[in-house]
């Protein structure tokens, strides 16, 4: 038998210490969780040396890391570890320091050590989630997680956003996989530029220079185009920077951005993918908000927050003064036109048959497959119209190669 000391909680609010004798540190634990404590902290006299220089050694490394921001994985990553070690029984302060002791991510590792000492001194898990990190997760997870603690699943509303951030990861890897093919034409075009400005035209150049004749107007143009890339490189990084600058500046202002929003509705084929984009998260948070038990009009008022486009967000916004007059979330869609009118027929019944949790997945679904054939067909339009101005590029330098070869063969022979 080894006696082993501890750290733990009791009543989920006071560190207990203590000493257990057990065959090993597993047995320890649940010895312990057998008087009623959730262990912190179990260890040996002859580890504690060890584990004093291991936690100095993470203490110094997490100390100075502020997280500011979080990617789409490591958010996954950090739901995913979590969920994982509370669908398995264990307590929220043991799943909090296994995720600070096993995750390679650093900034989880922070994250993970920063809650669980909030929880430790007061605080619920999504209490001390909005006060240190509301402005990483964002108010949709801070509140669906706050939502699923006071109903008392926590883990379920924890495999809810991990179906939304996985979903949301999936769409933007087919936005990126849709944008390699135009990329590598975009680079191919501009290697084929760079090497006729570098290498071709500047030897008919040296050719007909030595005959006393000039380049053609069309070659000097290449020529001269890449010449200023190559000298004024810096002028041109200042140019694009002040342009996304102004860009960014301007798509700040409320006015110019609703604008933007409600023409970019009106062209073909993107006004498609643009609201299945707005309304998949939309419906998501509707179905997770609702079978979380949030009221219609709190789950309206939190999914409006995933809208980015500000046509759509106002329709909702309409939606939800209609259903505080007292109109049906049936109607109240159909009076604004927020969502296609197909998927009205599905809330329509869901609110008819008492299935409305089944009917904001179903048209989640539905919504997922919209937003894949639209960018199926905004990819079908996309290439061809690559192509065209690439086939235009192309056509171009070879215009210019046969005015200068024909310009090379006159200085020569003429």
């Amino acid at each position: 038998m080894t006696k082993y000391k501890y750290k733990a909680l009791q009543d989920n609010t006071k560190i207990v210490e203590g000493e257990i004798e057990a065959n090993d540190l597993r047995e320890a634990r649940e010895l312990i969780r057998k008087l009623g404590f959730i262990p912190t902290k179990v260890y040996t006299e002859d580890a504690l040396h060890a584990q004093v220089q291991n936690v100095t050694k993470q203490e110094r490394s997490t100390a100075k890391v502020q997280v500011k921001h979080l990617s789409l994985s490591q958010k996954i990553n950090f739901t995913s570890q979590l969920e994982t070690l509370l669908s398995a029984g264990i307590p929220i302060i043991e799943a909090l320091q296994s995720v600070e002791n096993n995750s390679p991510d650093i900034k989880i590792n922070t994250i993970s050590k920063n809650i669980r000492i909030a929880i430790v001194s007061g605080l619920t898990f999504a209490q001390a989630l909005k006060s240190l990190y509301g402005n990483v997760f964002g108010p949709i997870y801070t509140g669906l997680v706050k939502t699923g603690e006071d109903a008392g699943e926590f883990e379920a509303t924890l495999q809810r956003m991990l179906v939304m951030l996985r979903k949301q990861d999936a769409i933007k890897g087919k936005i990126i996989n849709a944008s390699i093919y135009p990329c590598v034409l975009i680079i191919m075009m501009t290697g084929l530029l760079i090497l006729f400005a570098k290498f071709v035209f500047p030897r008919f150049a040296d050719i007909m220079s030595f005959n006393g004749a000039d380049l053609p107007f069309l070659a000097q143009s290449i020529i001269g185009a890449c010449n200023f890339i190559d000298n004024f490189w810096w002028l041109i990084l200042m140019i694009i920077g002040a342009g996304c600058y102004i860009l960014t500046s301007l798509f700040k202002n409320p006015h110019i951005k609703s604008k933007w929003d409600e023409f970019i509705l009106k062209v073909p084929v993107v006004s498609e993918f643009i609201t299945y984009i707005n309304l998949s998260n939309f419906m998501t948070v509707m179905h997770i908000s609702y079978d979380a038990g949030v009221p219609i009009i709190s789950g309206l008022e939190l999914a409006n927050k995933t809208v980015g486009n500000y046509t759509i967000k106002s329709k909702v916004f309409n939606s939800l003064n209609l259903i505080r007059g007292g109109k049906s979330l049936t109607e109240a869609f159909q009076r604004t036109a927020v969502i296609p009118h197909s998927l009205i027929s599905m809330i329509s019944a869901g609110e008819k048959s008492g299935t409305l949790g089944k009917m904001f997945h179903d048209c989640a679904d539905v919504i997922d497959k919209k937003v894949d054939m639209t960018l199926e067909a905004m990819t079908k339009l996309f290439e061809p119209a690559v192509i065209i101005i690439m086939g235009g590029v192309v056509l171009f330098i070879a215009v210019a190669f046969y005015q200068a070869y024909v310009g090379m063969l006159g200085s020569l022979f003429g």
